[in-house]
């Protein structure tokens, strides 16, 4: 048998090439460590802006300064979104527009009706 034991088969293996891969293996892991953090504090950062700015637009108006404004009547196919949509003031958001047509209509509901008459909030500027 020319080949009789485990070593004799493999070429010696030469311990500084192993320390230095070892060296730089443990580098590219640091970076991989870094770019995670880095990532995972941009991802939370993202998270808390997008809801902050989220909160700051649902509440984007007063309902104390709410009035009677206009009145409308419903036409087929029309909705209290699509009818908030053409009405609304431009810096508000469209829920919260709907919620006040709601309130000043005195509505439980979404629900609207073809010829129902729907007044229209203003808001004090």
């Amino acid at each position: 048998m020319r080949y009789s034991t485990y070593q004799s088969i493999y070429k010696p293996v030469n311990s500084e090439a192993v320390k230095s891969n070892i060296g730089q293996f443990r580098t590219f892991v640091t970076r991989i460590k870094f770019s995670t953090g880095l990532i995972k504090l941009v991802i939370a950062s993202l998270i808390i802006f997008i809801g902050c700015s989220t909160v700051l637009t649902v509440f984007a108006g007063n309902e104390n300064d709410l009035l009677p404004g206009g009145k409308i009547a419903v036409s087929q196919g029309e909705t209290l979104w699509s009818i908030s949509l053409e009405h609304k003031p431009t810096s508000m958001d469209t829920r919260v527009y709907i919620e006040a047509i709601k309130k000043v209509n005195q509505l439980e509901s979404a629900t609207i009706q073809t010829g129902q008459v729907l007044i229209l909030p203003q808001f004090v500027k």
